[in-house]
């Protein structure tokens, strides 16, 4: 199933560019004037409502590869690994699956290819207790840069190979051509973004205590996934679900494969 968006797709939030085009908007929709004015000054109004509701529920700006730019939702904390030995120092010790942002929530023993960033948050349960939640941002950028020196690497079939990946940790039937997933597109997001095409699933049947959303995007050959998780018994204050679309509508990807020169380090994804 591929999905595609115009090679112009672009994602985030552009103040100057929408406050400058509210001038001509309303001039051409009601004229000039007292009455412009006002319309204006609703409009303004509401564009930075929009922008304190989006900055309450998203984190800082992380750039985990060139040319993205995510937002994540707030609580959630970035997993990173430890940094390599220094030049003299001993080995590094073994990193525990469990913190290893390339390891499946939950799932330590099921590692994701393409994995560019991962965060994880703790969240109230129903009716009380404490769960984890995580997030994982993957793409085919990685694959498109290895490609560069093997070109026998795939990067269009990186969806079917994590579908596949997804499919077996939570023991679901894996998509095909005959059997496809019922992928679900989001529509609400906000006026006030550019248009995107992001589909979205729930994995796990309803009787597994964890949930795992799989979202999908598409901007030409550069395609993008997440995977939210979290425990089914959460408390319905966290809005999860909601707060990813935010993500989405700030989130910056380049309509374009990365063209590294052979002589450039391959950095990016794990």
């Amino acid at each position: 199933m591929s999905r595609s968006l115009p090679s112009t797709a672009k994602f985030g939030l552009d103040r100057r560019t929408f406050l400058s085009s509210l001038v001509g908007i309303s001039c051409g929709a009601i004229g000039c004037g007292a009455d412009t004015y006002e319309f204006r000054l609703r409009q303004t109004k509401d564009y930075f409502e929009y922008l304190e509701k989006v900055n309450s529920v998203l984190g800082s700006k992380a750039v985990p590869f060139e040319g993205v730019e995510i937002r994540p939702p707030k609580p959630f904390e970035q997993i990173l690994p430890p940094p390599p030995p220094k030049d003299g120092e001993s080995e590094a010790q073994p990193l525990d699956p469990k913190d290893d942002p390339s390891r499946l929530g939950y799932h330590p023993s099921v590692r994701l290819e393409g994995v560019l960033a991962s965060w994880r948050a703790k969240v109230d349960l129903e009716p009380s207790g404490e769960g984890m939640a995580y997030l994982h941002l993957l793409s085919n950028l990685p694959r498109w840069v290895e490609k560069q020196t093997n070109n026998d690497i795939e990067p269009l079939q990186y969806r079917a190979d994590l579908t596949n990946v997804l499919a077996n940790a939570y023991n679901v039937q894996t998509e095909t051509t005959d059997s496809a997933w019922p992928w679900e597109p989001i529509r609400s997001f906000s006026k006030y973004v550019g248009k995107r095409k992001v589909e979205s699933i729930s994995i796990p049947p309803e009787d597994q205590p964890i949930n795992a959303v799989f979202y999908w995007m598409e901007v030409q050959d550069v395609h993008v996934g997440m995977v939210l998780i979290f425990p089914r018994a959460i408390n319905t204050r966290w809005k999860l679900e909601d707060r990813v679309k935010h993500t989405f509508e700030t989130l910056k990807v380049p309509s374009q494969p990365p063209q590294l020169k052979p002589s450039k380090p391959t950095a990016g994804g794990f």
